[in-house]
């Protein structure tokens, strides 16, 4: 799906005692589909995603008009060994840049500073003001998902 592959990052919402929070965080796609993100353990939104796996997510371009995004539920999963050298792959086939910042094998293993995770989505939505009018999102397969370019 074109907005998956032209968007970089994706806005996740998770939950917990102290309330709702919503965090940016970088993603790279892996099919199924799984969006793969790398994040701190420290971080608030995996401390959430910890203690209870649903999340969220919101994928809009930079651009407000024409009005167009995706809109996530699913569950995230930590990701180790073969799982996140997969992730890995992806991320920096997407991110070049990130290359040599962090740790890799260590994230890898899942014992690093930074570790990897999946958000496996259970339903998705689309919004788009050119194919559906304003304001106006409707639920899509996830098969349409899964048709983002490896």
């Amino acid at each position: 799906m074109r907005l998956l592959e032209e968007n970089r990052v994706m806005t996740l919402a998770t939950t917990s005692a102290a309330g709702p929070w919503a965090a940016p965080v970088l993603y790279a796609c892996l099919p199924g589909p799984q969006l793969v993100f790398m994040s701190r353990p420290t971080t608030r939104h995996v401390r959430d995603l910890l203690q209870d796996p649903r999340a969220a997510a919101a994928i809009y371009p930079a651009q407000t008009r024409p009005l167009q995004g995706i809109q996530l539920e699913g569950t995230v999963a930590a990701l180790v060994g073969r799982e996140a050298a997969r992730a890995l792959r992806a991320y920096l086939t997407r991110f070049p840049s990130a290359r040599g910042k962090f740790p890799a094998l260590a994230a890898v293993r899942g014992v690093g500073p930074v570790r990897f995770f999946c958000l496996r989505p259970h339903r998705a939505y689309v919004l788009s003001e050119l194919d559906f009018g304003w304001g106006v999102r409707r639920e899509v397969p996830l098969a349409c998902l899964a048709e983002v370019p490896r």
